[in-house]
């Protein structure tokens, strides 16, 4: 299947993620320091790297940014914490395919896999409709997370929280706060003076580009 690079410093979380990835085909290599991390990057060929924010030594930024300046078709995806929006959004900013917010299921972790390798075998033309390829890109990863596109398609019509959590009809409220906030601190979603969430013009745009671009539900 793939060979996939696993970097995290707790090790029941290590061990967890390197038997679900090799349970469903793949090669892993498992490590819990960034420098080691780095070690594997340089002599191995890797097709994803999932890796925690937070690791001693080098953490989930550098990893990704040395990823794409040397490997810049090996797919990352950033594993963070809820309360950790700023580094999620500058992982997709900086090019990380997918995050994933703890604590998360290990379905999470195969679903997020699995759709950043069919990545891979899709290549997306820039479509019509004023997109930057800066800006396009960006939309691109912002779009990768199934919950992020749900949030999106529904505030075509400003909704409050509670609103957008019952109609989602998931069971984690903190999920969706997080992504929230994440897509609100992409410039995608804002808030009016009541607190009720709508789309920006960038979000108008991904709205716009999830219309545009023909590809399935999991794959985008």
């Amino acid at each position: 299947m793939a060979r996939i690079l696993v970097a995290d410093d707790e090790t029941i979380t290590l061990r967890a993620l390197e038997r679900v990835l090799r349970k469903e085909g793949h090669e892993v290599v498992a490590v819990d320091d960034g420098e080691s991390a780095l070690q594997v990057l340089e002599r191995q060929d890797v097709d994803v790297l999932l890796t925690d924010i937070k690791l001693p030594g080098r953490d989930g930024i550098a990893l990704l940014e040395w990823v794409k300046q040397h490997r810049p078709r090996v797919r990352v995806i950033m594993i963070t914490g809820y309360s950790s929006i700023k580094g999620a959004v500058e992982a997709i900013k900086r090019g990380a395919s997918d995050y994933i917010a703890k604590p998360f299921s290990l379905e999470d972790i195969i679903a997020s896999v699995r759709a950043v390798l069919e990545e891979e075998k899709h290549t997306i033309s820039l479509p019509p409709g004023g997109f930057s390829k800066q800006e396009f890109e960006l939309l691109i990863r912002a779009l990768n997370h199934p919950l992020r596109r749900q949030i999106l398609r529904l505030l075509h019509v400003p909704r409050n929280f509670t609103e957008i959590w019952r109609t989602i009809g998931t069971k984690d409220p903190t999920a969706v706060s997080f992504h929230l906030r994440n897509l609100k601190a992409m410039g995608l979603v804002k808030q009016d003076k009541n607190r009720a969430y709508s789309l920006s013009e960038l979000g108008e745009k991904a709205l716009s580009l999830l219309n545009m671009v023909k590809v399935e539900e999991q794959i985008i």
